[in-house]
């Protein structure tokens, strides 16, 4: 693999979350590739080992002949505590007791993607990665190769700023009852409450956000990163974008719609087939 080079080379790993943490992503890379820049998307997908499909860009969204890297390594379900084989996405879990096993099968998955970055597979150097939200171990790998890691995590700026404020400060766990209203004011001028019993599992009491656990691992992933990208837009979210950044100090990249990128009239056959590029069947 190249060591230097002046051209950019972004390699995206979305989460495997759902199809909805995939499009997007497959969209960021397309805004990218569209302006020149070289564009790598990692893909889980059991059927195939470690191989490589170009995915074209539509006629005249970027330089002749621009293609973005779709590769696909293995994700290791059945390695890591007997997933089923082919549970490579979390959506695809028949159990919530599958949680813990598919994550530590997502560190395996890491592991193998970062040997891929690091060999001669790779068509060159890395100048960025951006990975989706519980990849917490995309950090070490950016750290590595001494580029920036830059964090997507699919919802919108608003959203972002409520996580952070109740990470920091803490409002629901002051309250005596689990139904009780506490107010988040991140927007000035906007009311924004909601009870213990509304927040998901990441604002679990302190106490069960140990050392090492897995909410901790993407806590500090989120806090370590260099920067977000958010597929939101200003217009959409006035101000949002600088209260975010002045709020984590971190580099805010707002350039949604990303489905935009795509031509004025969406083509669903088309959709689908990209889609089946970056996942394998349910």
């Amino acid at each position: 693999m190249e060591r230097a080079t002046a051209e950019p080379h972004f390699v995206l790993v979305p989460w495997q979350g759902g199809i909805s943490h995939i499009i997007p992503m497959t969209d960021i890379g397309r805004l990218r590739a569209s302006h020149g820049a070289a564009v790598t998307i990692i893909r889980s997908r059991v059927e195939d080992l470690a191989t490589t499909t170009p995915l074209p860009l539509p006629p005249g969204a970027g330089p002749a002949g621009t293609t973005i890297t779709v590769t696909a390594i293995p994700f290791p379900a059945a390695e890591a505590g007997g997933l089923p084989e082919g549970c490579e996405r979390l959506d695809l879990l028949r159990s919530p007791a599958g949680v813990p096993r598919f994550f530590a099968a997502n560190g395996l998955f890491g592991e193998a993607v970062a040997r891929y970055c690091r060999g001669d597979a790779m068509p060159r150097r890395p100048s960025c990665v951006v990975a989706g939200m519980c990849h917490s171990w995309a950090l070490g790998l950016a750290r590595e190769l001494g580029v920036p890691c830059y964090i997507f995590h699919g919802f919108g700026v608003f959203a972002l700023l409520c996580i952070e404020y109740l990470y920091k400060h803490r409002p629901h766990e002051a309250v005596s009852s689990a139904d009780e209203l506490v107010d988040i004011p991140v927007l000035p001028a906007f009311e924004c409450r909601v009870s213990r019993l509304q927040l998901p599992p990441h604002f679990a009491p302190s106490t069960a956000m140990g050392a090492g656990t897995t909410m901790q691992e993407i806590r500090d992933f989120d806090v370590a990163v260099d920067g977000v990208v958010v597929n939101s837009f200003d217009e959409l979210e006035h101000d949002s974008c600088e209260l975010l950044a002045a709020a984590t100090g971190k580099t805010v990249v707002a350039i949604g719609p990303v489905s935009l990128c795509r031509s004025p009239h969406l083509d669903p056959q088309a959709m689908t087939h990209e889609a089946g590029l970056l996942r394998s069947p349910s």
